[in-house]
């Protein structure tokens, strides 16, 4: 790739709302630096649609065709969670780069097997954490570095979701892998839960220390997985952290989908987000009379997260930007989530550093 346009294949369509949209941004060419290599998902007729909706020339019959092209410089894995150990670990023995959907697994044990196999392997795991991406989050970041809210004390972050949102194709209507166990790992909880167990890690700026978790099957009694779920982490700088996630909201909810809110608390003053509404964010603290507020539209309301996200990858493979988050984040997230669940098992606080362990943190 050197000096080149990164050659990028796609492995698994599972999670359609967040490639589709990346796709999208390569086809029309607004990464430039990235060409595509090709697409494979075992359903053919999705992977024949996506190739041609998006303009891909080849579709791989079989993984092992994708693996063994040597035009991929990089994988974007977007598989279903209980597939990632596989699709990365083949990644790495084969010297392809990954950007690699959330979670990053389904336990911290593969996980890390995950991170080590990549840091053998002298590739980059990157984590598409798409938050982290949003204009909102990213002011947010700047004004708690340049000290407006003082010192953050508390947080709150929580989304409410209807489950037959959540489908996992875009013609489909059912959930499917999202909620099954041995794909999917876990339910409603883990599937927004996990972006924000990292999104506070990158907003205050300190580590995760203990948790306590309430998780639970509400409404979709009929689920093997659950459909809320709510718990409390402690971070090492002292800050206490909400985190909700539901798939129980009322299916007309449509609307509004995905009711995303986050709120900063800190000893100045307070940054509250909502990127459904307008104004997106309003902010109170140090050098503010009253309150401020910022609104964003069009692609920059939400949708740039995902050529940012495709950017930023590209930089790190280049070497022209540090690696943001690392699969060692996505371990990190995962272990909160793998926290609350025991916790909400066990009914006691879980201490993190129980979690996992053989690979540094």
């Amino acid at each position: 790739m050197p000096g080149g346009k990164l050659r990028v294949a796609v492995l698994g369509l599972h999670n359609h709302y967040h490639i589709y949209p990346m796709a999208r941004y390569i086809a029309q060419g607004d990464i430039p630096d990235i060409e595509w290599a090709g697409v494979y998902d075992e359903r053919t007729s999705q992977a024949e649609q996506f190739a041609q909706e998006y303009g891909l020339t080849v579709r791989y019959p079989t993984r092992e065709a994708l693996f063994a092209d040597p035009n991929v410089d990089a994988v974007l894995v977007m598989s279903d969670t209980g597939a990632h150990g596989r699709d990365v670990l083949d990644c790495a023995k084969h010297g392809k780069h990954v950007l690699l959907d959330k979670p990053i697994s389904i336990t911290t044990d593969e996980a890390e097997r995950m991170v080590q196999a990549a840091d053998d392997a002298n590739i980059v795991l990157m984590m598409a954490y798409l938050i982290r991406y949003l204009p909102p989050y990213i002011k947010a970041r700047q004004l708690i570095e340049k000290g407006v809210i003082g010192k953050p004390l508390t947080m709150k972050i929580s989304i409410r979701c209807p489950l037959y949102f959540i489908t996992d194709s875009p013609d489909a209507k059912e959930p499917g892998w999202y909620v099954d166990p041995k794909r999917g790992g876990y339910g409603g909880f883990n599937d927004h839960g996990i972006h924000y167990t990292d999104i506070m890690r990158y907003l205050l700026g300190s580590e995760p220390a203990t948790v306590f978790g309430r998780v639970a099957k509400l409404k979709h009694k009929e689920l093997e997985v659950d459909d809320y779920g709510v718990c409390v982490v402690t971070m090492d700088g002292g800050e206490i952290v909400t985190i909700e996630s539901t798939w129980h909201a009322p299916g007309w909810y449509a609307p509004m989908i995905s009711q995303e809110e986050c709120l900063i608390v800190g000893t100045e003053g307070e940054i509250h987000i909502h990127y459904q509404k307008s104004p997106q964010m309003e902010v109170s603290g140090s050098g503010i009379q009253g309150r401020e507020y910022y609104d964003w539209q069009g692609d920059d309301r939400y949708e740039v997260c995902y050529r940012e996200c495709l950017q930023d990858f590209v930089n790190v493979v280049r070497g022209s930007s540090p690696l943001s988050v690392s699969g060692r984040d996505g371990l990190q997230a995962l272990r909160v989530i793998e926290g609350a669940y025991r916790s909400s098992e066990t009914g006691r606080l879980v201490q993190l550093s129980e979690i996992g362990g053989r690979v540094a943190r």
